[in-house]
């Protein structure tokens, strides 16, 4: 099965109901299948001239109640509920020739990296900022693939600022996230479709002890929703096998560089002094 076999079928079953902009926007999706997941609708409307009613007029005409049940609909027929949407993900990643995969591969990378500078822009980002710079303490954490780049993360925050965490799980009751009264902690969280159990439960408990929780995933993670205002969703990138998501290191890249600034001298002067340790270790060759 298709990714988007679902959406396809609607397409042809309308097909002859459509109009000309109509026509326009099903042979749009019809060359790029997996628009439905990653774009918005304000992306679509300005790459094909259309207004954003006419889109959505669009998937009424083909079953749908607007964009987010066309695209709900898409992710359930694709990714669940059965363990198979695992296999389903991988499977085109052993058997699809490279040259096939080349310029979708391009254009939804250059789609991620894109997405992580437009969230930069917004007002949530700012508010995202001040925290990651400003807490007393600064917790961070990834589940299953996305342990490496808490690890990456935390290391390069460091640099930055002091009392800087990774959280591993590993006692099986993170008793490192206990702060001390009046104290401001935020936890940093990373995780990508399936998603570990452990997130949910974590996200609460951090919340119900008074932290602020950051929450950094791909563009299907639900399970935040009325958690924490601060999630950063980023396309999913399911076109390639075991993805390290670019759009998300990205963010986290932009997150550094946001939080240098922010702290201005008292990072630059904290860097200073690790590079002094560094040289009195003589960590480096040159």
């Amino acid at each position: 099965m298709q990714e988007t076999d679902i959406f396809a079928e609607a397409i042809a079953q309308a097909e002859s109901r459509l109009t000309q902009k109509e026509k326009r926007i099903s042979a749009y999706f019809l060359a790029r299948p997996e628009a439905i997941l990653i774009e918005t609708n304000a992306d679509i409307a300005r790459k094909l001239d259309i207004s954003p009613m006419t889109l959505t007029r669009f998937y009424r005409k083909l079953g749908f109640n607007d964009s987010a049940d066309a695209r709900s609909k898409t992710i359930q027929d694709t990714y669940g509920p059965d363990n198979y949407r695992v296999d389903q993900r991988f499977e085109t990643s052993f058997s699809r020739p490279q040259s096939e995969d080349s310029q979708v591969g391009l254009e939804l990378s250059h789609a991620s990296i894109e997405a992580a500078f437009s969230i930069r822009d917004s007002e949530l980002w700012g508010d995202v900022v001040e925290r990651v710079a400003h807490s007393d303490a600064v917790h961070v954490t990834g589940f299953q693939t996305m342990y490496y780049l808490a690890d990456g993360f935390s290391r390069r925050l460091s640099y930055l600022r002091d009392r800087v965490h990774l959280v591993d799980g590993i006692d099986g009751v993170y008793a490192g996230l206990l702060p001390a009264p009046d104290e401001k902690v935020t936890l940093i969280m990373m995780d990508v479709f399936r998603y570990g159990a452990h997130g949910p439960v974590l996200a609460k408990l951090a919340r119900e002890r008074g932290m602020e929780v950051i929450i950094f995933a791909d563009e299907f993670c639900d399970w935040a929703n009325g958690i924490t205002p601060y999630v950063l969703r980023y396309p999913a990138e399911t076109h390639f096998f075991l993805a390290m998501p670019q759009g998300i290191s990205t963010g986290l890249n932009l997150l550094l560089q946001d939080v240098s600034g922010k702290l201005g001298k008292r990072a630059k002067q904290r860097v200073q002094k690790l590079a002094e340790a560094q040289d009195h270790f003589g960590l480096f060759l040159d």
